[in-house]
């Protein structure tokens, strides 16, 4: 987009009262005609201005308030008009009484202000309800041609309004979460009451995009370009016909701020060359939920090691209160908190749990340890080699056996060369392990029988398939097994 030069260096004389010398002054003036403004009292006096800002001005005079709106209207935050009705004499008509009232400039400025003031208060949150306003929106642009001008602009500034609300939403929301002090509250033992309401709000915020979010991305992708043409020439034509102040106002500038408000609304629920900004508010509250179970894990963790510690020392006080004699004390202590001499020997430790566990309860680890000296030798247990062949046949011929079972079990499966596989079919549980087994070596490329080495292929039926055996139902589509002739042996 090509920026305008000459708007930009233009300075904004109306927002000088912000950032002055006498801005305790000008500012609470300012608020006050705004807030007159709100209750469509546009014209306003000098003396009702002084009395309204008198006592929040320290020693404030009416020739000081004089000053300060002439100030005001020579910046442009305020236009005048001379009061004419109510001069009964020449002298009161040379006085001038003017009445004052905000420019269009001063009161934008002033919502600007209003806005920032409460940002401070303003309380981050995600709205799911939006997901399904901009759904029940885009749902009636699909009939746009059977709407006029102005119901197509109130359906744009609606549809506008919902997605400027969803964004912003978000963004405050996750640049709140962001924040060193939520940061600190997460990491405090005050955050784990509130845990699980703050995952649930999470969770719904979830549901209700991946509910909707799909649904309003296939509307968007069945408005065609000729719809979004057509959309934003009507748009155009409705705003022409309405009465304008500026005779050459920019339709073209226009055009393209709404073109491109369309285009950012489509990428947010889908992009084609990306991931579009949805799923990217999909993903960072999923980070933050599995940041806020991640930190509630660790403290409800060090609550409940704090406790058993506590107990712990309570139980060694009690046991050094009961000893009566010095060296007794002594040699609960080494027991206690190790000897004076030390000698760390490295292994594997035999804990079975990362959990912090009484110290008599942890199983001793039993090290043998060897002699360094050569003149010291360990007895060595010799024992003769045992003759195990017959145990080793014996566990041979029990898996021949078990081979050629399931090789008759088999053949008589695949005696005709296929297996037909629709309807209600009856299998041992053996029958349809070698069945699955075939399956699933089909989809990985290699279509030869384990059992048999026969080659075979699988086609799809139309008709399901229900595998009855004793352990259950099997529910699959149905299938044709050819193996393209008899099995061997």
């Amino acid at each position: 987009m090509k920026l305008d030069v000459n708007k930009l260096i233009k300075p904004i004389t109306e927002t000088a009262y912000l950032n002055t010398e006498n801005t305790n002054r000008y500012r609470p003036i300012m608020r006050f005609f705004y807030y007159k403004y709100e209750q469509a009292e546009n014209w306003l006096y000098k003396e009702e201005i002084y009395e309204a800002v008198k006592d929040q001005i320290k020693d404030y005079t009416l020739e000081e308030c004089q000053r300060d709106l002439d100030f005001l209207v020579e910046k442009l935050s305020l236009t005048t008009i001379q009061d004419t009705e109510n001069a009964s004499t020449l002298e009161k008509f040379k006085f001038k009484n003017y009445r004052y009232q905000l420019t269009d400039y001063a009161i934008e400025i002033e919502r600007m202000t209003i806005r920032l003031e409460e940002m401070k208060v303003k309380v981050a949150s995600l709205e799911p309800r939006l997901f399904e306003r901009i759904k029940l929106r885009l749902e009636k642009l699909l009939d746009m041609r059977n709407y006029s001008n102005q119901e197509l602009f109130e359906l744009w500034t609606d549809l506008m309004q919902d997605f400027t609300n969803l964004n912003q939403s978000y963004q405050d929301f996750l640049k709140k979460f962001n924040e060193p002090k939520t940061e600190e509250l997460l990491q405090s033992e005050l955050f784990i009451q509130h845990k699980n309401s703050f995952i649930h709000y999470l969770q719904d915020f979830i549901k209700e995009f991946l509910a909707t979010g799909k649904e309003i991305s296939d509307i968007l992708k069945q408005l065609s370009v000729e719809d979004t043409t057509y959309f934003m020439d009507h748009l155009i034509l409705y705003q022409k016909n309405l009465p304008q102040v500026v005779e050459d106002f920019d339709y073209d500038y226009l055009r393209t701020v709404n073109t491109g408000k369309w285009n950012s609304f489509s990428k947010w629920f889908f992009n084609k060359n990306g991931i579009s900004e949805g799923e990217r508010l999909l993903n960072a509250t999923n980070h933050i939920i599995s940041k806020i179970t991640k930190y509630a894990s660790s403290l409800m963790e060090l609550r409940g090691n704090m406790i058993n510690r506590k107990e712990e020392y309570k139980y060694l006080c009690h046991l050094f209160d009961r000893q009566t004699d010095i060296e007794q004390a002594h040699t609960l202590a080494g027991t206690i908190l190790g000897v004076q001499t030390i000698r760390h020997f490295k292994g594997i430790s035999q804990l079975d749990s990362d959990s912090i566990v009484p110290s008599l309860e942890v199983r001793p680890t039993i090290i043998k340890v060897e002699p360094m000296k050569r003149g010291i030798r360990s007895v060595m247990n010799r024992e003769a080699i045992v003759d195990k062949s017959k145990e080793k046949e014996a566990i041979l011929k029990a898996a021949e056996f078990e081979e050629q079972r399931q090789r008759k079990i088999l053949k008589n499966l695949v005696k005709n060369g296929y297996i037909n596989l629709s309807g209600e079919v009856h299998l041992t549980p053996d029958e349809r392990s070698y069945i699955l087994n075939l399956i699933v070596k089909a989809r990985t490329g290699i279509c030869e029988d384990p059992v048999f080495g026969l080659e075979y292929t699988i086609k799809d039926k139309k008709e399901d398939c229900q595998i009855i055996s004793s352990d259950g139902v099997f529910y699959m589509n149905g299938l044709y097994i050819d193996f393209g002739g008899e099995p061997n042996g």
